[in-house]
């Protein structure tokens, strides 16, 4: 066994330990098995993933080509409500990038808040006092774009505040996860940056965004999967 297969070799038995119930003896072998990498300059893409518990996959929801500003919003809070990554193509797929179950429920999450506030925001404009407040298309156009943004601003909050309580993954194996999520991850995306709408609406929407249940029992066909 050359050098590098007795390191390697060693890097699994400390990963194998990571997933112990001992948080103390489960943070300490990650950390050492991170810090072994780093050294000899590998990454956990030179070890085989089904053996360091880490390897990563992709969920993926259908929504429209060109991504809103608020469902983006949505989609980077539960992407990190559930320890993964998110990106949207083209084709009009929203993307989540983890390990284990976490994207796959990220998915199911995503799918039933970003249906859920369209329809808010459906209902929020057909009000008599919306139609009273928001004249003309522009106006109207606005005033969702302001109100769906604003309710998924208080949803991320909770989901964020949800996530400090009942955490997707150990403490010990998040940099391990990370790395494999990483290197999963598409080459040369670009990164979006978002403002938040200046419209009273938007206020409107914040408030809204209290009463939203975060979680719908899961139901229909799962998000489609892909390996990677």
């Amino acid at each position: 066994m050359d050098s590098q297969a007795r390191l390697l070799d060693k890097v699994r038995k400390l990963l194998a330990l990571a997933g112990s119930d001992n948080e103390h003896e489960a943070a300490a072998a990650a950390a050492k098995a991170q810090a072994l990498l780093a050294e000899h300059n590998l990454s956990l893409a030179d070890v085989p993933a089904d053996e360091t518990g880490t390897s990563a996959w992709t969920a993926e929801h259908r929504t429209r080509k060109c991504l809103e500003k608020w469902a983006h919003r949505l989609a980077f809070h539960t992407a990190e409500a559930f320890g993964c990554q998110y990106f949207h193509d083209c084709n009009g797929r929203t993307s989540f990038v983890g390990c284990g179950a976490d994207p796959e429920v990220c998915a199911w999450t995503f799918g039933y808040l970003y249906r859920t506030l369209l329809r808010l925001g459906s209902r929020y404009m057909g009000r008599p006092d919306s139609r009273r407040r928001f004249r003309g298309s522009r106006s109207k156009n606005r005033a969702r774009a302001a109100y769906l943004y604003g309710l998924a601003q208080t949803v991320g909050q909770r989901l964020q505040a949800q996530s400090l309580i009942t955490p997707a993954t150990e403490a010990a194996l998040v940099p391990l996860k990370d790395t494999a999520i990483q290197e999963a991850m598409p080459p040369g995306l670009r990164i979006r940056q978002i403002s938040a709408p200046q419209s009273p609406a938007r206020w409107d929407g914040v408030r809204d965004g209290a009463t939203v249940p975060l979680s719908t029992p899961v139901t229909g066909p799962a998000p489609s999967r892909a390996i990677q």
